[in-house]
């Protein structure tokens, strides 16, 4: 394979990159990618995040206040969790630092066996690579409920977070800081297309106001929802464009404390890991929310392959796809979701938890978890009022090659959470900056953009 990275020799020229997308991966993409030597352009649908004009609920540690933040969440999308479900608001993050600028911070590196099983033999020196640190909470700034959960079982533990000195670290801060003055970057500007030459080749991307730039190579890592919806408008016919959108299936229990928690503070500060279902606590629902009102999830992290779809809407492209999630279709889901249910009904009875809390409720409008007084009524829950973790994956995976290439496209690759084999059993924060380092590294390597 020829070298893909042309270094600054005698003279010759750089390689003009265009890297559509500044989430998790892009940031990582834009920043090895200037790394090796290349002319980099970045570019954003959302705002700009940069070291002077933080914005304090992002620089905190409540995501709620993080989500409110204007322009930092993509408003209007929605998503169908389950076939039986309404359309409802699937919470994804826009503008430089994605949704690390608005998550939890729950960083969480995943299964090397599952890895492994994708092909991936590289995931230690790909971990090891990434720049945004991990921090486990102080004691002081656990939340009531995850202290209840803590002392409930011995399994359950304070969770590791994005973060450095109490605060938050974005993709943007620790990728794209150090070099902003080197990058290219436009934010506020959205991708309508890939333009290709008359072989198939990536040459630009067309932006929504009719202006082009033109590259030699272009990086989509727009996400799980708007990478397929691009490659689609772009006339990318390859096979499974859109098909095997996957997420972590939940269930999710209100619950009423008999005391007023804090208001404020860390959103989530631990888990519980039960592979491959894992528990994990919200202790607290945002600013102006009942400081006594917190809530426990229940998720299959290990689902199967996903079944759901990115389909275009409309060609225009401040129109959000129509995003099908199509979650718990497989019975063997179902099953074994509904068991962990079961799990949870009985942790709530635990001592501790028993007695720190009023009441549970399955649904916004005040259902009592009494509702749930069988295996069957679970899974019917779980068909109308199932939740998800927002972590959309895998809307690329049958349609890319090795290190997200896209056949019959020489010079257009995809690095972000489409790209995923399967859904990782773990937040996928961490694996998706663990995807963008392994793929940009063998582009940087190697020719990974010349297909046939």
């Amino acid at each position: 394979m020829r070298p893909l990275v042309r270094r600054e020799e005698h003279g010759s020229p750089r390689m003009k990159w265009l890297v559509v997308g500044a989430g998790s991966a892009g940031c990582v993409v834009a920043r090895r990618l200037l790394d090796a030597g290349n002319d980099v352009s970045l570019v954003e649908a959302g705002p700009p995040l940069r070291r002077a004009n933080v914005p304090p609920a992002i620089d905190g540690n409540d995501s709620f206040a993080a989500v409110a933040v204007p322009g930092r969440t993509q408003d209007g999308l929605v998503a169908r969790r389950t076939l039986a479900g309404l359309r409802t608001p699937y919470l994804r993050g826009r503008g430089e630092g994605g949704s690390s600028a608005v998550n939890s911070m729950v960083a969480l590196r995943g299964d090397a066996r599952l890895y492994e099983s994708w092909g991936w033999a590289d995931t230690d020196e790909a971990f090891a690579r990434v720049l945004v640190p991990t921090q486990r909470p102080h004691p002081e700034e656990v939340g009531r409920l995850t202290r209840l959960l803590l002392d409930a079982d011995e399994r359950a533990e304070t969770a590791p977070l994005t973060r450095r000195d109490g605060r938050r670290v974005t993709s943007a801060e620790a990728y794209l800081w150090p070099v902003q003055h080197e990058l290219h970057v436009h934010t506020d500007v959205m991708v309508d297309r890939v333009v290709f030459d008359e072989t198939g080749a990536a040459t630009g991307v067309l932006l929504a106001d009719g202006a082009l730039l033109s590259g030699d190579a272009v990086a989509v890592c727009a996400g799980a929802i708007h990478t397929p919806a691009i490659l689609l408008r772009s006339g990318v016919d390859a096979d499974g464009v859109g098909r095997g959108l996957n997420d972590h299936p939940a269930g999710a229990f209100t619950l009423l404390l008999r005391d007023p928690s804090r208001a404020g503070g860390l959103t989530t500060s631990g888990l519980l890991d039960l592979d491959p279902i894992q528990v994990l606590p919200v202790d607290h629902l945002g600013p102006g929310s009942p400081t006594n009102l917190a809530v426990l999830l229940v998720a299959l992290m290990r689902p199967s392959p996903g079944s759901g779809s990115i389909r275009l809407a409309s060609d225009d492209p401040a129109v959000h796809p129509r995003v099908d999630l199509d979650l718990l279709t497989a019975e063997h889901d179902l099953d074994r979701l509904s068991e962990a249910v079961e799990t949870v009904l009985e942790l709530l009875t635990s001592p501790g938890i028993a007695a720190a809390v009023e009441s549970v409720f399955i649904d916004d409008i005040g259902t009592p978890v009494g509702a749930l007084e069988s295996r069957d009524a679970i899974a019917e829950w779980l068909r109308r009022r199932g939740a998800d973790y927002v972590h959309a994956s895998s809307s690329m995976a049958h349609a890319l090659g090795d290190f997200g290439t896209v056949a019959g496209h020489e010079r257009l690759v995809v690095a972000d959470a489409s790209a995923f084999p399967s859904i990782p059993n773990v937040n996928t924060h961490v694996p998706t900056m663990m995807l963008a380092e392994r793929f940009v590294q063998r582009w940087i390597e190697n020719d990974a953009t010349a297909n046939t």
